[in-house]
């Protein structure tokens, strides 16, 4: 009859005693402690080999302590607990998986590493972790071929297997080649949306990879408004750079389509080409409003207000708006001749209004044409008496030519209709220094200054008044 423990048990339980107490101290942060009693521990067990009675429990045994080292980072002693064990014990393989870990560890071991993983894999080919590291160790080598095609073979012997690929793209979403694995898997299957997503994912880490972006548009339905929706849910994500990508292959695709040129030029709103597609289409099209908005917007970015003006009136000769804003172009720019010709040719297309007298007969005033532009502004006065601006412009057309009389009734058909507007009051101070009548100039002076100040310096100046520049009323009403 047996009575107590052997000393196998014995031994065999101090042994987990003393895992146990490394453990502890590992887990608590007394990782010189713990160094030193798997280090102790390691040697116990090679002094006590003939006293365990399995292989395997001393493989085990060495391959927990090498575990324990590993962790405590003591990688070579690891390692030599994981070449005991397997020596021990050949059919165990997860100390040669743990060894492979420790080599994946340390600077360029990664070949090491990768032999220690397709030796479990070739005694067992269904070891996730092994599979797993294995992939890993050949992307950091960079045999990322080798990788995918040993993911691709896999999957072809039994397509359940891209459970593994699932695993690892968990462990590690990073690597666009795991989520291209998965975009061809599902893509086989004929999973569009799950393909579509995975391609995404692949195309959002390496933007560069043209096979999937072309894989990732074949999937999309070849209909413009469809790229557009998806681009768009792109956007509202963290897609924004794969989004644009395709809306420039959308685009490339179906380059008279107006819907996506509008998003690329709202994305690149500086592109002129994009803008010039634009009105080209537009003008097949024979949309004139929209084609004059788009060359008004692709002007105005080249700076060139005139070049609009031109463009537009090339495509509609008749357009008024552009028109009179031509005319006021070159009015701005003292170019009278050129500003008359926009102001006659509106008239003969029928403009019949204050504005378009007034605008004609100032072009001709510049030009010195009086006698016309008199005719000019009383064809506006006939349209509307009222208006104080034709009036204004008539006295100063009179007074150029220098009928005082006639000049001052139009002044004073100002000041009936507006008390307060200075420039009549001026001028008629002047058709009074023309005229010698001193005592009327000071006083019509007077009020013009005491409704705008600028009339004094304007006076100082003025030949109007050089015969009375030596009248003290005139000097102290001027200074």
């Amino acid at each position: 009859m047996r009575f107590g423990k052997s000393g196998s048990e014995k031994l065999f339980e101090e042994i987990e005693q003393r895992l146990s107490k490394a453990k502890r101290y590992r887990q608590n942060g007394k990782i010189q402690k713990a160094r030193s009693e798997y280090l102790d521990l390691s040697d116990f067990v090679t002094k006590n080999e003939g006293n365990l009675s399995k292989a395997s429990h001393i493989s085990q045994f060495y391959t927990d302590i090498g575990r324990g080292l590993f962790e405590v980072g003591e990688n070579r002693d690891a390692i030599k607990c994981f070449e005991k064990a397997i020596n021990r014990d050949p059919n165990n393989l997860d100390p040669l998986l743990q060894k492979g870990l420790v080599y994946l560890s340390m600077d360029e071991m990664n070949n090491y590493a990768l032999e220690c993983f397709e030796k479990v894999l070739k005694d067992d080919p269904e070891n996730e972790k092994a599979l797993s590291n294995k992939a890993k160790v050949l992307r950091l080598i960079g045999w990322e071929s080798r990788a995918m095609t040993a993911f691709r073979e896999l999957l072809d012997k039994d397509p359940s297997n891209i459970s593994y690929v699932h695993k690892l793209v968990k462990q590690d979403p990073d690597d666009p080649n795991l989520w291209k694995i998965e975009a061809e898997h599902f893509e086989d299957i004929g999973n569009v949306e799950k393909a579509i997503k995975a391609y995404e994912k692949v195309l959002a880490l390496d933007p560069e990879d043209e096979e999937a972006f072309e894989n990732f548009v074949d999937l999309l339905e070849d209909d413009p408004d469809k790229l557009i929706e998806h681009a768009e849910k792109l956007e509202k994500g963290d897609g924004g750079k794969l989004a644009d990508k395709l809306y420039q292959k959308a685009q490339e695709e179906h380059p008279e389509d107006i819907g996506l040129l509008d998003k690329m030029i709202e994305k690149n709103p500086d592109d002129l080409e994009l803008l010039e597609k634009k009105a080209e289409i537009l003008e097949k099209e024979d949309e004139p409003e929209e084609v004059k908005e788009v060359y008004e917007e692709i002007y105005d970015k080249k700076d060139d207000e005139l070049g609009y003006y031109k463009k537009v009136l090339q495509l509609k000769p008749d357009d008024i708006d552009v028109l009179y804003d031509k005319g006021e172009y070159h009015y701005r720019r003292g170019e009278y001749e050129e500003a008359l010709k926009s102001y006659n040719r509106l008239i003969e297309l029928g403009e019949d209004n204050i504005d378009i007298w007034h605008n004609k007969g100032a072009c001709l005033f510049h030009l010195e044409e009086y006698e016309k532009a008199l005719t000019a502004f009383d064809i506006g006065i006939e349209r509307n008496g009222e208006d104080i601006g034709l009036r204004m412009s008539k006295g100063l057309v009179l007074y150029e030519m220098g009928d005082y009389e006639k000049s001052e009734n139009s002044f004073n058909e100002v000041v009936k209709r507006n008390q307060d507007e200075p420039k009549a009051w001026y001028y008629k101070s002047k058709v009074g220094a023309q005229e010698g009548a001193e005592k009327k100039a000071i006083n019509f002076l007077k009020r013009a200054v005491s409704l705008n100040d600028e009339f004094k310096e304007r006076a100082k100046e003025d030949e109007a008044f050089a015969e009375m520049r030596d009248m003290d009323k005139f000097n102290g009403l001027v200074s």
